[in-house]
């Protein structure tokens, strides 16, 4: 059955590659939903969410000439759709570099599935930010600065002065503390 899917897809992209706009509308009724969801995976924002979208089946109308043999098109089409939102976040904000997540965007995950998974990122931030005011100036600068910056612990050790070990055991206990803060956070907030 998949692969009498891809059959027809693949006719479908034909059909477009030779300037058939019926099979840019199939194409189009078949993976809006989809490719709205994944947007909305990327980005919170719904316009640009919505208008992203259109571009992909714009962009495909519009170099449909060029495109090579599609095996795959939810995967094709929201590779293309990834790339036009980034382009779109890094005009708007050149200054901040965003990271796509990876995860492929499961076909029967709803809007509601996402909106309640990033609630619970944005408490589970709130929570590793409660639990950081808690830890030492010192511990707090050593996470930032390899968590935040990327700096790996050698690079720390060259830039607050102090031996690599040193680095490496600060690192360990100001995790260690992290993650006793946020259980006893955890306790406390499900106990309320």
């Amino acid at each position: 059955m998949p692969d009498n899917l891809h059959n027809i897809d693949a006719l479908y992209w034909n059909r477009l590659k030779n300037g058939d706009s019926q099979a840019l509308g199939f194409l189009y009724e078949k993976y809006v939903d989809k490719l709205f969801i994944a947007a909305m995976h990327i980005t919170e924002d719904r316009e640009l969410a919505k208008d992203c979208v259109q571009e992909v089946f714009t962009e495909i109308w519009h170099y449909r000439h060029t495109i090579s043999d599609i095996k795959y098109s939810q995967s094709y089409l929201t590779q293309v759709l990834r790339s036009i939102i980034l382009k779109k976040l890094k005009k708007e904000n050149p200054a901040h570099h965003f990271q796509l997540q990876d995860s492929f965007v499961s076909s029967d995950k709803t809007i509601e599935d996402i909106i309640i998974s990033r609630d619970n990122e944005n408490e589970q931030k709130k929570k590793l930010q409660l639990a950081m005011t808690k830890l030492s100036s010192r511990q707090q600068e050593m996470l930032h600065l390899h968590f935040d910056e990327g700096l790996s612990y050698e690079q720390i050790a060259d830039k607050l002065n102090i031996n690599y070990q040193s680095v490496n055991n600060l690192a360990f206990r100001s995790i260690l503390r992290l993650r006793k803060l946020m259980s006893c956070v955890l306790f406390f907030v499900t106990r309320s």
